[in-house]
């Protein structure tokens, strides 16, 4: 293929007068201020920057005939109406109404410029994009491809050099490639010829984007998306080529790219699904793509003396492919990905298999994916989670889903055969605790932790009967079922439990139950305390009422178990709320983020209880403690320390609280604010009475979900708002939060 006098790849970018150049915008747009040169393959860009107003100013290639230009416009307005969700640029029109002008350079070859709104942001960097960033990046090329697929433009038809499929034509230029890379690029062209172009145009075809490239993609500092510029390779072509283009483009250079494709086809699957056939063609097409930028480059070098030096990490990919086998892969990436259900039809299929097992929401929220405090909703909306506390590093945080799958590509099995990753984790799990504590069992959760703690209690003490908070909840297993009276729905205590008021209630309660399970003849074996006290409507700090209680419990023969599944790893601004407080309990239980939600949770205590346990009855857990689960629960041990995560909730959740406190105090549907840490409730009342007001705040939670922010309900009334978000939870986070809990009892109003 030779290029034709007006291919824009021949022809040298426009040759402009900055001074020239700045009159005539602020003639025709009525715009002033500083022009910037940005990077441009074959274009001249600027950032026409006037205080803090920002905007870009295209000037085209010589060889861009008009209706190139008009395609871009279109385009973007065509994504602004039926896609607004995708940041893209809007053109600035001029002051008499047109979209784009007519200018000439120093050199007196015309060319069109058009100005745009700025976007902000960076470009990503290296490999900072994880798996889960990368599958929203697949994510991103598809919601881009269905804003894209109603639209028609005569100009898409054009030859476009960078379209993948029509590779075959740039063949003549093989001779400009260097001869030590020629072999590869020819095995390339050789296998497409064969494999790929007779069966492209059986496959669906519409105008995209065709270069989501790194370099063409802006995003905030924590990774999400804020622009998407450049639509200057923009063609006609399948719809697959698209793909191809963004992952070849976003894996260029990245060490397993090849096992990071999945994650980026993965991620356009969930919104556009892929037919087989398209799904094969993906690898010929990304190696197609690095060809293309050997190709080209080589023959601009040799044509004009230089190029963008694109092709060093795409001629490694290719020979990366190559050795890999182009077939194997192709029969990797064939294999049927699940077709994502409609929300509606997911709902009714749960509705068959689970029953009347409750969904949050009164409309289901169907979620996709998840990167640190953000969940990805299957019709492509994020919201923030304040909400779950399980994931305390974020959602599909990278030092965990490499520990776990490392581990499970190595080894998993149970903890009776000698194995580092048990013995490090409870070296290091105890390491952060009171020195009385030196042993450690493994379970799978901590309900089954609890449920053994209890056992423990029972076996030490020679007793039966419990005590627990009137709201608590501590677990699903027959045992902790009757340490949850928060699960009861109203029904008495068993015969063997006894309920007493949360703080700030007097803890002689305490000592009154101690006597009236004395007397019943089930004495005193445990009583559990999570140490926020969740569920009764997140009380803490409550040092006062815990350490008394725990005095009241050992003066009455019992043990004090401080269950810390929600309390602990760093969710109050401290390690282990216990600790905080100085609270001499007797054992531990930690569950739920140990893992960062893979399953593992642990009971802690001394050998004197836990050694004659374990004889007495030979316990053990045949996979509590397996090798993957305690290579998840160091990474988060790790990562607490390493992020300093644990300071970091105390900071942000002091400032949540101040906040929400503030906008407490001028409004008469909220009453008081509580908390510590990023573990807080916000009691939502009746305006009129000041009563608890359970509706009101279910209104209010659902109405934070409307603004992307999601919260929970607690307290025996239901009428606390409930807020835990992951230990990553930043300031912005929190004025979002803030934000949404205004606007959504504004709505109420």
């Amino acid at each position: 293929m030779s290029a034709t006098p007006d291919d824009p790849l021949s022809v040298p970018a426009p040759d402009l007068d900055p001074d020239a150049l700045l009159a005539s915008v602020e003639s025709l747009w009525g715009l002033s201020g500083d022009l910037t040169p940005l990077h441009g393959e074959r274009d001249s860009n600027f950032r026409l920057e006037s205080g803090s107003v920002r905007h870009l100013l295209k000037v085209h290639n010589p060889a861009d005939p008009e209706e190139v230009v008009d395609l871009q416009c279109s385009a973007l307005h065509h994504l602004r109406s039926v896609a607004p969700e995708l940041p893209v640029p809007a053109p600035v029109p001029t002051r008499d109404g047109r979209q784009w002008v007519r200018l000439s350079g120093r050199d007196g070859r015309p060319s069109f410029a058009w100005v745009l709104t700025w976007l902000e942001g960076r470009h990503p960097e290296g490999d900072e994009l994880d798996e889960a960033h990368l599958r929203e990046w697949g994510r991103t090329s598809a919601r881009l491809g269905q804003g894209l697929r109603g639209f028609a433009h005569s100009a898409a038809t054009h030859p476009q050099t960078w379209d993948i499929k029509r590779l075959p034509q740039l063949r003549p230029w093989l001779p400009a490639v260097a001869a030590e890379r020629r072999t590869a690029i020819e095995a390339v062209l050789d296998r497409f010829d064969e494999h790929v172009t007779p069966v492209l145009p059986r496959l669906r075809a519409q105008v995209v984007h065709n270069d989501l490239a790194p370099t063409n993609v802006l995003l905030d500092e924590r990774l999400g998306l804020t622009g998407i510029t450049d639509f200057g390779d923009m063609t006609h072509t399948a719809l697959v080529c698209d793909l191809a283009v963004a992952t070849a483009d976003v894996l260029s250079g990245r060490e397993g790219a090849l096992d990071l494709a999945h994650e980026v086809v993965a991620g356009y699957h969930s919104v556009t699904p892929l037919e087989p056939a398209e799904l094969a063609l993906v690898p010929d097409l990304m190696a197609g793509r690095y060809a293309a930028a050997v190709l080209i480059t080589a023959w601009r070098t040799r044509e004009h003396g230089w190029a963008p030096p694109v092709d060093v990490t795409a001629h490694v990919q290719i020979e990366a492919m190559l050795s890999a086998g182009l077939d194997r892969l192709s029969a990797r990436f064939a294999t049927p990905v699940p077709r994502p259900r409609s929300t509606a039809s997911l709902a009714d299929a749960r509705t068959r298999a689970f029953g009347g097992q409750q969904l949050s929401y009164d409309r289901p929220l169907h979620l996709v994916s998840g990167t640190g405090v953000e969940l990805r909703a299957a019709d492509g909306r994020t919201y923030v989670d304040a909400y779950n506390n399980v994931p305390v590093l974020g959602h599909s945080h990278p030092a965990v889903t490499r520990a776990v799958s490392a581990q499970l590509a190595t080894l998993n099995t149970n903890s009776r055969y000698l194995q580092d990753a048990p013995v490090e984790l409870a070296e290091q799990l105890l390491a952060t605790l009171p020195d009385r504590f030196d042993r450690v069992l493994l379970v799978n959760s901590g309900s089954e932790a609890n449920d053994l703690a209890w056992r423990i209690a029972r076996h030490a003490t020679g007793a039966s009967g419990g005590i627990a908070t009137e709201w608590a909840y501590h677990g699903v297993t027959q045992a902790t079922f009757a340490f949850s009276p928060e699960s009861w729905r109203g029904a008495d205590p068993p015969a063997h439990m006894r309920l007493v008021p949360p703080p700030p209630a007097d803890t002689s309660s305490v000592l009154d139950a101690a006597r009236s399970l004395e007397a019943s003849g089930h004495g005193l074996a445990a009583m559990l305390v999570d140490g926020v006290f969740t569920s009764d409507g997140v009380l803490g700090p409550a040092h006062g009422w815990t350490r008394a209680a725990a005095d009241a419990v050992h003066a009455a023969g019992g043990l004090y178990v401080a269950d810390e599944v929600q309390a602990g790893h760093g969710r109050t601004g401290r390690m282990w709320s216990f600790v905080a407080g100085d609270v001499p309990a007797d054992l531990v239980t930690v569950g739920k983020p140990m893992g960062n939600g893979y399953p593992v949770a642990a009971v802690v205590g001394p050998a004197h209880l836990v050694d004659p346990f374990v004889r007495d009855t030979d316990y053990f857990s045949t996979f509590g403690g397996s090798t993957a689960a305690c290579a998840a629960a160091l990474a988060v041990l790790r990562t607490l320390d390493e992020e300093g995560l644990v300071e970091h909730a105390a900071t942000v959740g002091a400032h949540l609280l101040d906040a929400l406190g503030g906008l407490a105090s001028g409004r008469p549907d909220l009453a008081v604010v509580r908390g510590w840490g990023l573990a807080l409730a916000v009691d939502v009342v009746d305006p009129a009475t000041g009563r608890p007001d359970a509706g009101r705040a279910a209104r209010i939670v659902e109405g934070m979900r409307e603004r992307g922010v999601l919260v929970g309900r607690t307290g025996r009334d239901r009428a606390s708002l409930k807020i835990r978000p992951p230990l990553v939870f930043t300031r912005e986070h929190a004025d979002l939060l803030v934000a949404a809990l205004a606007a959504s009892g504004d709505e109420l109003a």
